[in-house]
C-alpha cells in the first residue's frame, strides 16, 4: 500500500516537472517541445527529486516534530541531493545511450556540462517550493482516495510507465546504432576519397614540377586538401547518408527520431548527423 501511494507522488510529481520544462522550453524555443526522457508526460528525475525530498522532509519529521526540518536545512538538501542526482542520471544516461538531455557547457561554473552552480542553488530554492507549497495540497488528495483505489491507479500508471520505458529505450537503443554506422561508413568513404584525391593531386603536380620541389609542393596540396576540400568531402558525405535514412525510415521510426533529436549527443559527428536528420524532417512534413 505504502509502495502504491508513493509511486502515484511519483507520477505527480513527474508529470507537474513534465509541464514546467515543456512549457520553459516552448517559450525559450518559440516552438513546440516534448521535453523529457519518455515519450509520454512524465520526467521521472523530477519525480524522484521531489519523492525523496517528500520523504525526508515532510515525511520522516512527522514522527518527531521537533526535528522538524527548516528552510535552510530543506535548501541544502534538496541543493546537494539535486547536484548528485543530475550528475549520476547525466552520467548513466550518456554511457548507456550516447546522448544527453541537457547540457550546462555554456553556464558558468559547471562540471563536464552535466551540472551547474546556478542551477543547483535553483533547485535549493526550488525544494523549499515544492516541500511547503506544492507538496501538502497533493499528500491531502491522494489521502481522500480509498486504498483499493490507490492501488488500482497505481497499476495502471506501472504498466503505462513500463510500456514509455521500454519504447524509449527500443528505439534509442536503435537510434544509437544507427547513427554510429552511418559515422563509420562516412568515416570510411572519407578515408577512400582523401587517398584518391591526395594521389591524383600529387601524381598531376609531380609531373609539371621540378623533382627537387616535389616534397614542397605535396605537402601544400596536402595542406589545402585537410583545410576546405576534407570540410566539403565530408559534408556531402553526411547529407547523403542521412537523407539516405530518412527516406528509408518508417513514419514510426520518424515519429520517434522527432523525439530524440532534441537530445544533446556528445559526439559533435554525431551530434550534426542528428540536427540535419531533424531539419530534413521538418522539411518532409511541410512538403
Amino acid at each position: 500500500m505504502i509502495i502504491c501511494r508513493y509511486f502515484l507522488y511519483f507520477i505527480i510529481y513527474s508529470f507537474l516537472g513534465w509541464i514546467y520544462e515543456t512549457c520553459y522550453c516552448t517559450i525559450h524555443e518559440k516552438t513546440w517541445e516534448n521535453r523529457g526522457f519518455l515519450y509520454g508526460p512524465c520526467i521521472p528525475l523530477y519525480g524522484v527529486g521531489a519523492t525523496l525530498a517528500q520523504i525526508l522532509f515532510i515525511d520522516l519529521p512527522i514522527y518527531c516534530t521537533s526535528c522538524e526540518p527548516s528552510y535552510l536545512t530543506v535548501f541544502i538538501g534538496c541543493a546537494v541531493g539535486s547536484f548528485f542526482l543530475e550528475y549520476g542520471t547525466s552520467y548513466v544516461l550518456e554511457k548507456r545511450f550516447h546522448a544527453r538531455w541537457w547540457d550546462y557547457s555554456d553556464f558558468p561554473l559547471n562540471i563536464n556540462g552535466r551540472v551547474c552552480l546556478i542551477f543547483t542553488l535553483c533547485f535549493g530554492f526550488a525544494g523549499i517550493l515544492v516541500t511547503q507549497i506544492i507538496i501538502p495540497p497533493i499528500v491531502e488528495l491522494i489521502a481522500l482516495f480509498p486504498s483499493f483505489v490507490i492501488e488500482l491507479l497505481a497499476l495502471i500508471f506501472m504498466f503505462l510507465f513500463g510500456m514509455d520505458m521500454a519504447l524509449t529505450i527500443s528505439a534509442l537503443t536503435t537510434f544509437a546504432k544507427d547513427f554510429e554506422r552511418i559515422n563509420e561508413q562516412i568515416n570510411n568513404q572519407m578515408a577512400e576519397r582523401v587517398a584518391a584525391l591526395q594521389t591524383n593531386l600529387e601524381e598531376s603536380k609531380i609531373a609539371r614540377i621540378e623533382k627537387a620541389a616535389v616534397k614542397k609542393e605535396a605537402a601544400l596540396m596536402k595542406k589545402e586538401l585537410n583545410a576546405e576540400k576534407l570540410a566539403e568531402i565530408k559534408e556531402q558525405l553526411s547529407t547523403e547518408a542521412v537523407k539516405q535514412w530518412v527516406l528509408n525510415a518508417t513514419e514510426t521510426q520518424r515519429g520517434q527520431f522527432r523525439h530524440i533529436a532534441k537530445f544533446t549527443h556528445p559526439v559533435a559527428s554525431t551530434k550534426a548527423l542528428l540536427e540535419k536528420g531533424s531539419e530534413f524532417l521538418r522539411h518532409k512534413k511541410k512538403e
